[in-house]
């Protein structure tokens, strides 16, 4: 009996240290890489408890960069984000940003603007930004291109984005393992069993630091 004791308290022990045991959870980094080595790298990001994450990509992750994309890619059919000026009730677009096809359902809720009382948008985090008072942003798929303006339709309705000889605009590629270097952004998805410091990913997004910092990553593509 001593001896069935004793598995039996083996038994439990082990149900314990498995039921304690953490399970990975899928979740999101992001930060400017620090090291690359072989198919990991690490990132500064304030999304891990010690603030920086080990990543280990393989050959099912999807690695995307941002690039120039050409007004040839503002096609009817193409998912696109517009932020400029307003013009009349038109977007004089700064910057038009390429999703993809047609807008995914639940974009508005994942990936728009957040909203809050009284008009104008926040940056994630909760630190606070006041747009200019002229600051117009539209999101949607393309329905239509005559001449210089392109209009979308989205959650906001139809609007009408005026591109100009200044307006910026950027598409999402798909790149090699080789593309992730010291200093490049990155937003990682993926899975991980420790809060982040180690992260098996799903995907990486790639973009260039703006003016040396990546913080327009946080809480983002």
């Amino acid at each position: 009996m001593r001896a069935a004791a004793v598995v039996v308290v083996c038994a439990a022990g082990a149900v314990c240290t498995a039921a304690s045991a953490a399970h990975p959870v899928q979740g999101s980094v992001a930060g400017p890489v620090t090291s690359v080595r072989g198919s990991t790298f690490s990132l500064k990001t304030p999304l891990s408890p010690t603030g920086s994450s080990k990543v280990t990509v393989t050959a099912k992750t999807t690695i995307t960069k941002q690039v120039s994309g050409t007004r040839a890619d503002l096609a009817k059919g193409t998912c696109v984000m517009a932020a400029g000026t307003k013009k009349g009730r038109a977007v004089a677009a700064t910057r038009i940003t390429v999703i993809g096809r047609q807008c995914a359902n639940g974009f508005r809720r994942g990936n728009s603007p957040p909203r809050r009382q009284g008009g104008g948008t926040r940056p994630p985090q909760g630190r606070r930004f006041t747009p200019p008072a002229n600051f117009a942003f539209a999101f949607g798929t393309i329905q239509k291109v005559s001449g210089s303006t392109l209009t979308l339709k989205g959650f906001q309705g139809t609007t009408s984005v005026v591109v100009w000889s200044k307006t910026e605009i950027g598409k999402t590629a798909r790149v090699k393992r080789s593309a992730i270097a010291a200093k490049e952004c990155a937003f990682v998805r993926g899975t991980s069993a420790d809060k982040g410091i180690t992260v098996l990913a799903a995907d990486v997004s790639l973009s260039d630091p703006v003016h040396g910092s990546c913080n327009r990553l946080a809480g983002r593509p």
